[in-house]
């Protein structure tokens, strides 16, 4: 694999992601004036709560699904046999899915101020069931998803304007949403199976069922970071109104799109990318965490700079006046783009590639306990401000465990002299000739 079809992959997805959040960036000054906080609080805090049955059904496939078709070299009756066992795996999650989220809406009071919405939003996680994303970036083929949301970027554009006329109507967001996340997986569906001549086969429920238990570790994972994560708002909605949900998520929202056109790209592309160096050599993965740690490190740190200085301009130019008190939840969380890069590189791009699922699992999981327990008490206190700080700390928390339990294990990924002008410049140059 080479250095420019990572540059490649990683740029074909922060088109994805800047399209994902450019288009809305034109919409946003509009649809804020009309919904206000409290349709931004009620959408969001649906979307967040649905995120977790989402979360369930995806069940971690994009990193194991992914790592297991980059190890398959290629061979097709390997990978048709992996994408069988994501897909009945997941319809397996999605009933189950479907059980718990009927039953949250007679027991969980937060997200019955709105039903509708958030029943439509988890329609939605259909979409997750048949999502082939892991088969795209297993294959390292990901120019299409930058086409396809370019096209769903502008219908979305155009049909908000048509939609979108008074405070009631943010429930449209949450329609178009699930329409787009559906029917986009669709068609990349049927698009991968010609594409790379896949075929599906009958696996079992047990067979299914063992799956499921043997990639439980990764699940975990992503469920505990979730607790530390967006749990932050899902406790907030104990403590807070709709008016201090739209605040603290509108500034999650913003600095979403940073993370989305810089960091996920960079996550994206990378886990394949080092998984193959991995597939050589333990010696040869880390020597390529070490080359590309650089780029990754002021890449982040730069988006996190500029987030913190144009806070201000930023949120009133998109959001308004009206959401004035999101700027200072949005400072506080600015530096999150440089802290989640750093983590993203000790924890999936060394952790997981080096087989230390278990080492992943035991650092998050300690992490979300501190998290959720500290949130408590920090939203409780100072409202949405006290969930912002909350975010912060058990993020640098994750970033400094991760970066120790790896220096005790005696693996030196870093190579200081690699930070440097020269050394950069020299590492471009050589990434643009392969």
């Amino acid at each position: 694999m080479s250095s420019s079809k990572l540059i490649k992959n990683t740029l074909s997805l922060g088109v994805v992601q800047a399209v994902n959040y450019v288009f809305p960036l034109i919409t946003v000054p509009y649809v804020s004036r009309i919904i206000g906080p409290e349709g931004y609080g009620i959408f969001n805090y649906s979307t967040v709560f649905v995120g977790y049955f989402t979360l369930l059904i995806a069940y971690g496939f994009d990193l194991t699904g992914t790592r297991k078709i980059a190890k398959s070299d290629g061979d097709i009756s390997a990978i048709n046999t992996i994408v069988s066992e994501v897909l009945s795996s997941r319809i397996l999650l999605f009933f189950v899915s479907a059980l718990l989220f009927v039953l949250s809406l007679f027991f969980f009071k937060p997200i019955q101020k709105d039903i509708w919405t958030v029943s439509i939003l988890f329609i939605g996680a259909l979409g997750t069931v048949i999502s082939p994303q892991y088969i795209f970036q297993g294959l390292q083929e990901l120019s299409i998803f930058a086409k396809l949301n370019f096209i769903r970027g502008l219908l979305n554009l155009v049909l908000i304007f048509i939609l979108i006329k008074k405070s009631e109507d943010y429930i449209f967001l949450a329609v178009l949403s699930v329409f787009f996340t559906i029917s986009i997986n669709v068609f990349l569906f049927i698009y991968a199976f010609f594409k790379f001549k896949l075929s599906i086969q009958l696996i079992p429920i047990k067979k299914s069922l063992k799956i499921i238990f043997e990639e439980r570790m990764i699940f975990f994972s992503t469920v505990v970071i979730s607790l530390y994560t967006s749990t932050n708002t899902i406790v907030l909605g104990f403590f807070a109104d709709t008016k201090e949900i739209g605040y603290y998520t509108t500034s999650q929202s913003f600095l979403n799109i940073v993370n989305s056109i810089i960091a996920i790209p960079l996550s994206t592309a990378l886990f394949p990318f080092v998984g193959k160096s991995f597939a050589i050599s333990k010696e040869n993965g880390i020597n390529t965490i070490k080359r590309v740690m650089p780029i990754v490190f002021y890449l982040t740190l730069g988006a996190s700079i500029c987030l913190l200085v144009f806070a201000p301009i930023a949120i009133r130019l998109f959001y308004g006046h009206k959401f004035d008190q999101a700027i200072p939840a949005l400072q506080i969380i600015s530096f999150l783009p440089f802290i989640i890069g750093m983590s993203n590189v000790f924890g999936i791009q060394l952790m997981l590639n080096l087989g230390l699922d278990k080492l992943f699992f035991k650092v998050t999981f300690f992490a979300s306990i501190i998290g959720v327990v500290l949130n408590i008490f920090m939203s409780k206190m100072w409202g949405y401000i006290g969930t912002a700080w909350n975010c912060i700390i058990i993020e640098c928390f994750v970033t400094l465990v991760m970066y120790y339990a790896l220096k005790r294990k005696g693996i030196h990924f870093i190579k200081y002299s690699l930070f440097s002008f020269n050394a950069m410049k020299g590492l471009l140059k050589s990434i643009k000739k392969s």
